[in-house]
């Protein structure tokens, strides 16, 4: 028999999991937005539901909403959880991918025992090519973590971290796509520059997709491919002459270390 899986906000990274986990699980969504609700229940033929209705039939629940709305959420959450069975009580598990909210203020909010799983997808999800880290709260058990893995395999990878390794995994794959983006968006920019302005962005597109996939084919680091390309003296190393001079690697690490300095603060 399927599990039943409730999903609290249908958002863009809620639908998401929808989409990767749907045909394989019985899956309700709570989602406020009343054109968001039809289009996630004409999308992928779902039951919507209250956050009650969720707790009292779900044995997984996902929180996939905005940091900002978690207060109002939980405190929902602990209404319905409190007035709900025992037994209900005892089989629940919270998955939550809300970025700075810690288990420890999750289980505060909901009470003593709760199994509480952290997981940080990111937005490659949306395309079944997401990376998720997961971490366990206090109460949560082995199987909790190996069913959170079970969910966000459907929508990419998972691996498994100690909640305290969070705020640098929001820093480098949470935070990770809008670095590659930009990277992408200033090559092509640069592209244009050289006078290829109808070809310029496939050619960096097609470059970046074939230089990914030689990464993970080849028996070699980024460093050994990358001397592969450069020739002494040679135009790449004219470019790579500029990179170093500029000090390329000391801008990435600052701007890593800046993401987990932020993270650290949004934490609660």
């Amino acid at each position: 028999m399927k599990e039943k899986i409730g999903i609290i906000g249908g958002g863009n990274m809620g639908a998401a999991i929808i989409n990767g986990i749907y045909q394989d699980y019985i899956v309700k969504v709570c989602e406020k937005d009343p054109n968001r609700r039809r289009y996630l229940k004409r999308r992928f033929s779902l039951d919507i539901d209250t956050i009650e209705g969720i707790i009292q039939d779900s044995s997984i629940v996902i929180l996939a909403i905005k940091p900002q709305d978690f207060d109002s959420v939980l405190k929902e959450l602990s209404i319905a959880i409190s007035s709900a069975r025992v037994r209900c009580r005892k089989r629940i598990r919270i998955i939550s991918i809300a970025a700075g909210i810690t288990t420890a203020y999750i289980e505060r909010r909901l009470g003593v025992g709760i199994r509480i799983v952290r997981a940080m997808p990111n937005l490659p999800a949306q395309v079944g090519m997401g990376i998720t880290a997961v971490c366990a709260g206090q109460f949560s058990k082995k199987k909790d973590l190996r069913d959170a893995c079970n969910i966000f395999d459907k929508v990419g990878s998972t691996v498994i971290v100690d909640e305290s390794q969070m705020d640098a995994v929001t820093a480098v794959s949470g935070s990770g796509p809008a670095y590659v983006f930009l990277f992408v968006e200033y090559l092509n920019k640069a592209a244009k520059f050289l006078g290829l302005k109808e070809l310029g962005n496939k050619l960096v597109i097609d470059t970046l997709r074939g230089s990914l996939r030689l990464l993970e084919t080849q028996k070699a680091d980024a460093a050994t491919l990358r001397a592969m390309v450069t020739s002494k003296g040679g135009t790449t190393q004219a470019a790579m002459d500029v990179f170093f001079a500029n000090n390329v690697e000391k801008i990435f690490k600052d701007a890593i270390i800046a993401a987990r300095k932020r993270a650290k603060e949004l934490s609660r």
